[in-house]
């Protein structure tokens, strides 16, 4: 079977993992800048005592860009920085017989430079003196257009009454293992990775053989066809109309790439991408022979139309067994459990936190595949071969953490949701009225989540079985999964229900899928790149009143598909932890609970 491969626009470096008795290494030494940690002299941070650096020795043979993503969550994790700002990247091969390394590096507002001295120990070890100098701010200006100042920021470097020394430090590390010196100076802390390969600093990647354009033609026949999914919330909404598409097709008529050419809502558009993926054309001929080509296609979603073809339908009757009847019995328990908290009454207040982690697709990205074709099922299986590369621009990564007072009241099916934000990045508002309103997080309602799959009205949607038994906090429960009889219930791909087996209360649930409201980025990244993302949100209920279970943490993990098996690439990480509940009322039956 012919595989397939993704290629992006940047070049990966392989790094060797040891010395083997070459003259020749590579030395590499990556700054960062943070706020100031209170430190008053350089701490040394290594693999061996800080168990958030040890996917850095793993990092240490991939790309640059793979390496500096995980300093940076690392330091992050470590240090609870929200924000670290990339100075430098200093990389070169070096003799080891040559002593002392002296070397200047442009920055985006200031010039440094680099000394840094290396020698061999009995041990086996490498001796690194790193020492790194800054011009002073305002005593030079860099601007890479223009040569002549090119050239002053260089010759500044050389005088020392321009430099200021930030970073002094012997470092004791082996090769592929790398270290990070901790930094303190004026108001401002300076990390610097230090890292140690074997061999000659750079090995490119072959270009990949670029793809011609197609030419445009009229629109062929549709051999095979998929329809795209209409979330039912959007139709409601009445939020429709005609998408236009580009269809990239080829030789064999086969669905190649899907460009939109005339939007609609982020979810119609990478819905139309996902099913147009899906479709095959008719050969376009050129000359008797059958060509590659692109056509302009357009589907409509009509929000008054007839409900979709594609909707769920009755299967056939199952003959009852003991594993059909306990089902059953689980589901109809659980629609019980479902409908008490539909209808409850509730008034509570409590402290959300939530740390939230956004990666950044690198600019110019280039993705290309090539699709294998699994004729036995006329599927296409989505191959991926070939290193994994990074797809995310770490410089462009955000980090924000709130403190919230989260409050639910619910009142005649009425639901009032409100977060006030208490901190923000560790600083306290002063607007203690200030509102989150951000959708993706309003759009989460963690402690209502289970209602979309096992509620009574909701259950008829999906397809149930038991999948496994588990215990949770010493309670067993049913593990229960649900797949949409559509394919996709309203941003529902699939899902996973932990049910308590006494109780019948929701203790954990899992949603694959990407939600229809909140995370437009990732839709559009998806549409553009003709990719479908790994979506999962997972919830857990730990805090019980009147019989329901509210939710205690919530975690959001988005991410795109990798190269290879290693696995996806995280795009987005969003954390909620539930905590301090204080309940006003919780209503379930006709009494009022307090």
């Amino acid at each position: 079977m012919k595989g397939r491969f993704i290629w992006l626009g940047l070049t990966a470096f392989i790094l060797c993992p040891s010395l083997s008795g070459a003259e020749n290494v590579t030395v590499q030494v990556h700054l960062f800048q943070g706020r100031p940690l209170g430190f008053k002299y350089n701490e040394v941070l290594t693999t061996s005592f800080r168990p958030e650096l040890g996917i850095l020795k793993e990092m240490a043979g991939r790309t640059e860009n793979e390496f500096t993503a995980a300093v940076l969550k690392a330091l992050t994790e470590i240090y609870e920085l929200n924000e670290v700002e990339d100075l430098f990247l200093f990389k070169k091969g070096w003799n080891r017989k040559v002593p002392l390394l002296d070397e200047a590096v442009l920055g985006k507002l200031v010039a440094y430079r680099l000394k840094i001295s290396l020698k061999t120990l009995p041990t086996g070890e490498i001796s690194l003196r790193v020492v790194i100098l800054k011009t002073k701010e305002g005593s030079v200006q860099i601007d890479k257009s223009r040569e002549k100042e090119l050239s002053d920021a260089y010759l500044a470097t050389r005088n020392d009454r321009l430099m200021e020394r930030i970073v002094d430090q012997e470092v004791v590390l082996n090769v592929g293992d790398p270290k990070i010196v901790v930094a303190p100076y004026e108001g401002r802390t300076y990390f610097a990775a230090v890292l140690v390969t074997a061999g000659d600093p750079i090995t490119r990647d072959p270009e990949p053989e670029k793809t011609g354009q197609a030419d445009l033609v009229p629109a062929p026949n549709a051999v095979l066809q998929a329809l795209p999914f209409y979330p039912e919330e959007l139709r409601r909404r009445r939020i429709g109309g005609e998408i236009g598409l580009r269809v990239t097709i080829d030789e064999k008529g086969i669905v190649r790439g899907v460009d939109i050419t005339k939007p609609l809502h982020p979810y119609l558009n990478y819905s139309a991408v996902q099913a147009f993926l899906k479709w095959s054309f008719e050969p376009v001929l050129r000359k008797g022979k059958p060509v590659r080509a692109a056509f302009l296609y357009s589907y409509d979603f009509d929000p008054f139309s007839h409900t979709q073809e594609n909707v769920w339908r009755e299967d056939a009757p199952v003959a009852t067994t003991p594993s059909t009847e306990k089902l059953r019995i689980v589901l109809d328990r659980a629609a019980d459990y479902c409908r008490k908290l539909a209808r409850a009454v509730m008034d509570f207040v409590c402290e959300e936190r939530i740390k939230e982690t956004h990666y950044s697709l690198l600019k110019n990205l280039r993705w290309g595949m090539l699709i294998v074709r699994n004729e036995p099922y006329g599927q296409d299986a989505w191959l991926m071969v070939g290193k994994k590369i990074q797809i995310m621009d770490p410089k462009l990564t955000r980090r924000n953490d709130y403190l919230c007072d989260y409050q639910i009241v619910r009142k005649e099916g009425k639901i009032d949701e409100r977060r006030l934000i208490l901190k923000e990045n560790g600083r306290p508002i002063a607007d203690q009225k200030k509102p989150l309103e951000e959708a993706r997080f309003s759009g989460l309602s963690s402690l209502f989540a289970p209602l979309r799959v096992l509620s009574s009205d909701r259950q008829h949607l999906f397809q149930f079985r038991i999948v496994d038994e588990e215990k949770i906090e010493g309670n067993k429960t049913y593990v229960v999964e649900a797949i949409p009889r559509s394919g996709n219930e309203d941003g529902i791909w699939s899902a996973k229900i932990w049910i308590d087996e006494k109780t019948f209360q929701i203790r954990k649930a899992e949603i694959e899928g990407v939600p229809i409201d909140g995370y437009e980025d990732i839709l559009n990244d998806c549409a553009i790149l003709n990719i479908k993302p790994d979506f999962v949100i997972a919830h857990e209920y730990r805090t019980e009143k009147s019989g329901i279970l509210f939710p205690s943490r919530s975690k959001i993990h988005a991410a795109y598909p990798g190269v290879d098996y290693q696995g996806p690439v995280t795009k987005n990480e969003i954390d909620l932890r539930y905590e301090k509940y204080r309940f006003f009322t919780v209503d379930t039956d006709s009494r009022v609970i307090k």
